[in-house]
């Protein structure tokens, strides 16, 4: 203690703890409450007092200010077990058993052998009317009795209580010393198991998890907790359908919803967005408060809607609302998680201001999420802010959105040797490829040797565009790394991304195209579509269409249209210029949506014979070549197109303040880019657009 100047006694912080404690002992409740509040005055995070003013809210009624009191004090000691007990405690108190039981369920996985935790899981378990669970806690609590009989069990539980403080502290290898000692003690021991397993699983060591579980007794695997252990190892090893079974099993048995919830687990783990979807919606009806489950809830439609290319109204505008809404039960990671979906929702439906806050907001938190950084590159190109474009363009690299290759190589760049031999990687889609080969001349101007990585689709086209390079169809499947020929790397230098090329072009010589054009296809003469093409040319001008992906499930998505949509723009164009041709680009199955606009407008898109859209590109490019221009969305026809560099006009999904009336500069010869606002209901407006400026261009 020490003195002011006038004389009086100052306590240190820990006297006037133990004081407060002694006036609480003796039942001066009162006078206690006022010491230990003058304490927060001073030291308003110290845990202890938080706790032990807890206790007295709560023998007083005050509920409500012993959680506030026990909340503040878990934000310092998150894995303080006395700390959650006494909330266990309070919730159970309060009526709350469900979510009590949860914190029961962890205390038991962290402190098997404790009778008091023992204890309320028994009177919880009965309260929950899980009858069944409630008799083997108890039996549980028996079995450990008879054990401390045998003056065992305080030896065990004492190398236990050693062992937790060791992990806590970060000393992990040391607990698990102790474990097995423990198991040296009493083989199979299911707390000593258990406790490694848990360890085993916080290290993702799935496999040693999974041996050890199963070491345990059939009493000991028959309890949730142990069921809920092995199910995280399974998922962890992929065994999806072992750990869906486990969870479907046991909730049957126990109708402990806690399994249920390690189910959607699962689900998110393999990427199973449908189901997990469907169970988080189930599960949300009963527990609506619960912040994990609107989480999953949030990511399995998020998610599902990207896999599924559902890109409509009304599939983004509730998307939105359910991230919304999940974000009133979730933070810290999750919640970043949840912002950073919105961020891309934002850019789905146009809001390319809020977008862009959204996401530089979280990337400054997050400086090193490259995925985070990754996601901006769309918003920075809908903007054509083109330096900052391509910076966040290559993150994708560096978290693997744009291409799985793992080598030690460098990177090529302009400042590499001539000496180099390169190769250029391919990545995405094939349109995407097509646009990135504009520019290999920029690289093997400056290289001993060039390798060009392709869809095997491409490859004709590119043994035909650039002979001095050696072309290599790679055949690619998501999420799996790229395979390269052994000759290949055996010989090359340096590698770049096809989709890094531009940035460079834009850096060293101000443009996005080394070249606006680079293929001169060349087919048979006799090829089957050659002399009706020419026909329809005696007839008039002629355009190719294409109106969407090839995705059976992007036909109406908002970035393309849909039958009704095309037939409106081919009657403006047939008013505009009556003696208009049309011919199909579109691949992939689309006869009854040209069976439809024919009956619509009476003007057929003619099917050209024996040119497959899909596969063959030196044909494609042929017709291309020969048209008078070319109508279509963003897809491979429209990259092939400007490669070729017959006039293109491509229409995208913009942002909300998108100008459908004059076309965006674009860095193709001839190519003329229509965007407009995402959620546009009415799209005439955009088409008759189109329509003027490709009959002003093309229609004598």
């Amino acid at each position: 203690m020490t003195q002011d100047n006038d004389g009086h006694t100052n306590m240190t912080l820990d006297d006037a703890f133990q004081l407060g404690i002694r006036l609480y002992q003796e039942g001066k409740k009162t006078d206690a409450r006022q010491v230990f509040e003058q304490i927060l005055s001073h030291a308003p995070d110290t845990v202890q007092v938080r706790q032990v003013l807890a206790v007295l809210d709560a023998e007083a009624g005050q509920h409500a200010q012993a959680m506030a009191h026990l909340d503040h004090a878990l934000e310092h000691a998150p894995d303080d077990l006395s700390l959650l007990f006494d909330k266990a405690q309070l919730l159970t108190q309060q009526g709350h058993n469900h979510a009590a039981m949860e914190l029961v369920e962890t205390l038991f996985a962290a402190a098997p052998t404790n009778q008091d935790i023992l204890n309320l899981r028994e009177q919880l378990t009965a309260k929950l009317g899980l009858q069944g669970e409630s008799r083997r806690t108890h039996a549980l609590r028996d079995e450990l009795h008879q054990l401390k009989n045998q003056g065992l069990a305080d030896e065990i539980n004492k190398t236990l209580s050693v062992a937790a403080d060791l992990v806590a502290d970060g000393h992990s290898d040391q607990a698990e010393q102790l474990y097995q000692t423990i198991l040296t003690l009493e083989p199979d021991y299911p707390p000593a198991l258990m406790a490694l397993a848990q360890q085993a699983l916080d290290q993702k060591a799935f496999g040693k998890a999974q041996q050890l579980l199963l070491r345990g007794s059939e009493k000991a695997q028959a309890h949730p907790v142990w069921q809920l252990l092995l199910i995280r190892a399974e998922a962890g090893l992929g065994e999806y359908a072992s750990a869906r079974q486990r969870c479907l099993t046991t909730y049957k048995q126990t109708q402990d919803t806690a399994f249920l919830r390690q189910l959607l687990v699962v689900y998110l783990n393999e990427a199973n967005w449908l189901e997990a979807s469907k169970l988080a919606k189930q599960c949300l009806r009963d527990e609506p408060e619960r912040g994990e489950l609107h989480y999953a809830h949030a990511r399995a439609t998020f998610e599902l809607l990207k896999q599924h290319h559902q890109f409509t109204q009304d599939k983004l505008t509730d998307c939105y609302q359910i991230h919304l809404k999940a974000l009133n039960h979730v933070k810290d990671k999750q919640a970043n998680t949840l912002q950073a979906q919105l961020g891309e929702l934002d850019w789905y439906m146009g809001d390319i201001e809020q977008a862009q806050h959204r996401l530089e907001a979280l990337l400054s938190a997050q400086p090193d999420d490259q995925a985070l950084r990754f996601n901006l590159a769309f918003v920075y190109r809908t903007q054509m802010a083109w330096e900052k474009f391509y910076q966040a363009n290559e993150a994708g690299i560096e978290c693997g959105r744009r291409l799985k290759y793992h080598g030690n190589l460098p990177r090529w760049d302009l400042s590499r040797p001539k000496t180099d031999a390169v190769l250029i990687m391919p990545e995405q889609g094939v349109g995407d490829e097509l646009a990135y080969f504009h520019n290999v001349a920029m690289v093997v101007e400056r290289t001993r040797k060039v390798y060009v990585g392709c869809d095997p689709r491409l490859e004709p086209l590119l043994r035909q565009a650039f002979p001095s390079t050696e072309i290599v169809p790679i055949s690619r499947t998501d999420g799996k790394d790229i395979f390269v020929p052994e000759h290949v790397l055996a010989d090359i230098d340096s590698w770049i991304a096809g989709g890094s090329l531009a940035g460079l072009c834009y850096q060293h010589f101000g443009r996005h195209l080394y070249h606006q054009t680079y293929i001169v296809p060349d087919v048979a003469a006799d090829a089957p579509w050659i002399a009706p093409l020419a026909e329809l040319h005696q007839h008039g001008p002629v355009f190719g269409v294409c109106w969407r992906s090839g995705l059976a499930a992007a036909t109406r998505n908002i970035h393309y249209l849909v039958a009704d949509e095309l037939a409106g723009w081919i009657k403006t164009m047939r008013q505009l210029c009556p003696n208009a041709q049309f011919v199909n680009l579109q691949y992939g199955e689309c006869d009854k949506e040209l069976s439809k606009i024919k009956k619509q407008t009476g003007v057929e898109i003619v099917s050209l014979p024996g040119l497959d859209l899909k596969n063959d590109f030196m044909g494609t490019a042929h017709t291309i070549k020969q048209l008078s221009g070319v109508f279509t969305a963003g897809t491979a026809v429209h990259r092939l197109t400007v490669a070729v560099g017959t006039p293109c006009y491509v229409f995208f999904a913009g942002h909300q303040h998108s100008d459908m009336q004059t076309p965006d500069a674009m860095p193709g010869n001839h190519e003329y880019a229509f965007s407009y606002p995402p959620m546009l209901k009415d799209k005439q407006p955009l088409l008759d657009a189109m329509a003027h400026r490709m009959v002003s261009d093309l229609c004598p």
